[in-house]
């Protein structure tokens, strides 16, 4: 389901619903994973991905974040669109921790009532409500919002944006179930007036420059990263130095390597010129 200003409290309603499976999540999250703590939220979900085989290429599609591919071995691994703003990089990141996560957890969960959905709308759902609560925490959005000396909505937004280091919609997304929750009904008609408007990179860029704010978090960073899989190769080489299959395999993936790279410097270009 594609949210919008209009089904914005149904939304709401839907992250109620999941609430305790997520927070559940969470907490398996923090004791099994998560070993650097002291690190910004996004280094901590970066960290994770790599001792799970991280892939990173960046992808000229804006409505394609990332995904979970599953290999002939059953290794799974996660690839991460880098051509999308490093904000986004950073939401999709804890999106795709929760689908590489969620059947491990099954596998140990002692709760009968416990279960991972099967209905694709409503798991997607569950792993932006994750993403969300990852990168917010037990911080005060609405507080830190009203905080902020401006009279200009988006202004205010991109500082969230900014401090938050989380995209757009999810900020407005938190916002407005905390306003929703303390009944604010007049920050909740602003958010939904401003839930579907359409904002570039360029725009973003605007804003944050004007305001001083790191505008490196709009910009997309282009990262081509396939070691996990060239090292993966090359370790099955040392052990099987005259099996041919995995020299083939080692091209191939050198030729998707130079493929991307070649990706990501006319996007540099494009986006530079």
């Amino acid at each position: 389901m594609r949210i919008t200003g209009e089904n914005l409290d149904e939304t709401i309603l839907r992250n109620e619903r999941i609430d305790r499976q997520v927070q559940e999540h969470i907490r398996f999250i923090e004791r099994r994973l998560i070993k650097w703590k002291s690190l910004p939220i996004e280094e901590q979900a970066l960290s994770i991905l790599k001792e799970h085989n991280l892939v990173e290429i960046p992808i000229p599609d804006d409505n394609w974040g990332g995904a979970i591919r599953k290999f002939h071995s059953d290794k799974v691994v996660p690839i991460i669109n880098t051509a999308q703003p490093r904000i986004y990089q950073y939401f999709i990141y804890w999106h795709e921790i929760y689908h590489l996560t969620e059947r491990e957890e099954l596998s140990i969960h002692s709760d009968e009532n416990y279960e991972i959905s099967t209905e694709f709308d409503l798991n997607e759902r569950k792993a932006d409500y994750f993403a969300s609560q990852m990168i917010f925490g037990y911080s005060d959005l609405h507080d830190y919002f009203y905080s902020l000396k401006y009279d200009d909505f988006i202004v205010k937004i991109a500082h969230c944006m900014k401090s938050f280091k989380a995209p757009y919609k999810a900020v407005l997304i938190q916002l407005y179930q905390i306003a929703k929750k303390n009944q604010n009904e007049q920050l909740q008609r602003t958010i939904k007036l401003y839930f579907d408007k359409q904002y570039t990179i360029q725009d973003w860029r605007v804003v944050f420059q004007e305001y001083a704010l790191d505008d490196n978090l709009i910009k997309p960073s282009y990262v081509t990263n396939l070691n996990s899989i060239i090292n993966a190769i090359k370790s099955k080489i040392a052990q099987h130095p005259d099996v041919e299959l995995f020299q083939d395999n080692l091209k191939v993936v050198k030729e998707w390597e130079a493929k991307y790279k070649n990706v990501q410097r006319e996007l540099k270009e494009r986006y530079d010129g």
